[in-house]
């Protein structure tokens, strides 16, 4: 167990070590200050070609909606009534703040099941993976496994 955005300890694995970093609903609860130089930290644990997986909640879907006035912490950052927090994103958002941290977009896919279709945005949960790319050949990232829609 590690806090993600404890800047002053080292993870407890080396660095370079990690093949895959799964993130289900754990970036949306870390303040939106915070997220980049913890996005940045994970990179670093990663083998080439390694991966962060994602899912997470998006900006507009059902959840952020039934939320009440005054749960607002600041744009898209709110509160729940147990004091946990959840950030809600765009797919433009999580591509910068990856691609930021040296990370290449594999798939970036919305889930639609609960989507509140209002004007354009059209944003729900988002599933995500981001590779590592330092020192892949191009001949190693063709002969990747196609990965799944969700």
């Amino acid at each position: 167990v590690h806090d993600l955005c404890d800047e002053e300890k080292s993870y407890p694995v080396p660095k370079g070590s990690l093949d895959i970093i799964i993130l289900i609903f754990v970036l949306s609860a870390v303040v939106p200050d915070k997220m980049q130089k913890a996005i940045n930290r994970l990179s670093r644990l990663l083998k080439p070609g390694g991966m962060v997986l994602l899912r997470d909640y998006g900006r507009y879907d059902m959840a952020q909606l039934r939320f009440k006035k005054g749960q607002c912490l600041s744009g898209n950052f709110y509160v729940r009534g147990d004091g946990t927090r959840v950030y809600f994103f765009t797919q433009e958002e999580l591509d910068t703040l990856f691609t930021t941290a040296g990370l290449e977009k594999v798939q970036n896919l919305v889930d639609r099941r609960l989507q509140f279709r209002q004007a354009r945005w059209l944003t729900p949960v988002i599933p995500a993976l981001w590779e590592a790319e330092a020192g892949r050949s191009p001949e190693v990232r063709s002969s990747r496994p196609a990965w799944p829609t969700w």
